[in-house]
């Protein structure tokens, strides 16, 4: 009996034995067949690009239409070379076309700035908008750099300033085609108490003054040009730069432009005797009378109208002078406006050059 249980005992370690052989065996085998199969491996090279196409008609074998191969060629990419703009001169100017891509017009129609506050856990939410401002690329007329599209020119048509009228004109409209020129005489603006004499809120009787038929040019004029001058030619030909200012402030411009040699200055007469209207201030050339420029609801409400015109809002103000600095009350509309003022004197020497 012994010797059989010590039999049994030898078979059964013989078979545990053969097993864990047979088993390490197989592994060895899996795993040398794996890495023969990883290192063996290569990347599939890539295609080359093909340089022609064939294009074949129908399925059929036996239909004996010939594949046709049209070469693709594919001509290099052309650089565009670059202009450089050089400008020696200080004094020049460049002017580059306006342009308006949809992105900034999508942009500037409405812009939207959202707030959240952080430590006090307050939530700010805050619109600001730029619907209704206008930008333009300036271009240079006589010196001065005029940002507008649509512009409004007053030329003073006095005796003195007839031989340059010309020259202006064509210099603007070489740049504006389309602007609006408008010709009075002289280059006055009279007050009577708060109101511009023959403005847009004038009534009543004015003081005595100069008139003078326009010779402006009717037909150079664009539609809404023609439309405005018939309705402002009978109180500007009496009330002269005040009254066409006053009126022209509230139509859709961009830029008002004045020529002149600004003499005429401004007048502000007292109403206290309504039979003959006191002269109490005048800064003009001709008739200087006190040092203070009253204050009036008509310099407020022009500077009110010009400050739009720095936020891309309303009309910009350009004063081209022949002889003298404009008035004080005029540039401070220019600076209120953005615009600028520009001594063009050398105009007339170039008008004395000229003469045979």
């Amino acid at each position: 009996m012994p010797s059989i249980l010590l039999l049994r005992a030898r078979q059964s370690s013989r078979s545990w034995t053969g097993l864990i052989f047979s088993t390490a065996l197989h592994l060895i085998l899996i795993m040398l067949a794996a890495w023969w199969v990883l290192s063996s491996r290569t990347p599939t090279p890539r295609p080359p690009d093909p340089e022609c196409f064939v294009a074949a008609s129908g399925s059929a074998p036996s239909s004996g239409l010939a594949s046709s191969s049209y070469a693709v060629n594919h001509p290099p990419k052309a650089h565009q070379s670059i202009q450089r703009i050089a400008v020696n001169l200080p004094s020049s100017t460049v002017a580059l076309p306006s342009f308006s891509s949809p992105e900034t017009s999508a942009i500037n129609s409405l812009s939207i700035v959202h707030s959240i506050g952080g430590g006090g856990k307050g939530r700010g939410l805050s619109f600001g908008s730029l619907v209704g401002q206008r930008h333009f690329m300036g271009r240079p007329v006589l010196g001065a750099s005029i940002q507008a599209q649509r512009v409004a020119v007053y030329l003073d048509c006095s005796g003195s300033m007839r031989p340059y009228l010309q020259r202006v004109s064509q210099e603007i409209k070489s740049q504006y085609p389309d602007a609006d020129i408008f010709q009075f005489d002289g280059a006055r603006i009279v007050a009577l108490e708060g109101v511009v004499v023959y403005g847009k809120q004038f009534r009543g009787n004015a003081p005595k003054l100069t008139e003078a038929p326009s010779p402006t040019v009717e037909t150079e004029l664009t539609e809404a040009g023609k439309q405005l001058f018939r309705q402002l030619r009978s109180y500007c030909e009496k009330g002269s730069l005040g009254a066409w200012l006053d009126r022209v402030l509230g139509e859709p411009y961009d830029a008002l432009v004045v020529f002149s040699d600004f003499q005429d200055g401004v007048r502000v007469y007292d109403e206290s005797d309504k039979r003959a209207p006191k002269l109490v201030y005048s800064d003009s050339t001709y008739r200087p009378v006190g040092t203070q420029l009253p204050p009036g609801l008509w310099q407020k409400r022009w500077l009110e109208l010009f400050r739009q015109g720095s936020k891309g809002k309303g009309p910009k103000l350009y004063l081209f002078s022949i002889q003298q600095s404009p008035q004080p009350f005029l540039q401070a509309c220019v600076e209120a406006s953005g615009g600028a003022s520009v001594d063009v004197s050398w105009l007339r020497s170039t008008h004395r050059s000229a003469k045979p």
